[in-house]
Parts: structure tokens; sequence; C-alpha cells
């Protein structure tokens, strides 16, 4: 049990040396997306396949 703790040990050891602890310059997105011009005019497409929807259910007399 003492051997795989020490393994552990180590293998933490190595990936806080492996980190560098260096600070980088935070990344900058880059990519620019023109606004796109949205057409109101054209009706909003229906979805033809869907069932047609149950009726309401009628008040109890």
């Amino acid at each position: 049990m003492k051997k795989v703790i020490l393994a552990l040990a180590i293998v933490s050891v190595s990936f806080a040396a492996c980190n560098g602890g260096e600070e980088t310059a935070p990344a900058v997105d880059t990519t620019v997306v023109a606004p796109v011009a949205v057409d109101t005019t054209t009706p909003v497409a229906v979805d033809t396949t869907a069932a047609p929807a149950a009726p309401a259910a009628e008040a109890t007399k």
C-alpha cells in the first residue's frame, strides 16, 4: 500500500512540475461576424405535417 501511495505522490508531483506555472495572455476572439439583415415581410414557415390540434375538452354538464 505504501508503494501505491508513493507512486501517486510521484505522479502528482510530476503533473505539478509539467504545469510550468507560466502565465500567458488570454486568447482573444478575433472573428468578426457581420450582422445579417432579416426580411420581416416573408411569412414564417409552418409545419404542415403536424397532426391537427386536439379539440378542447368540453365542459361537463
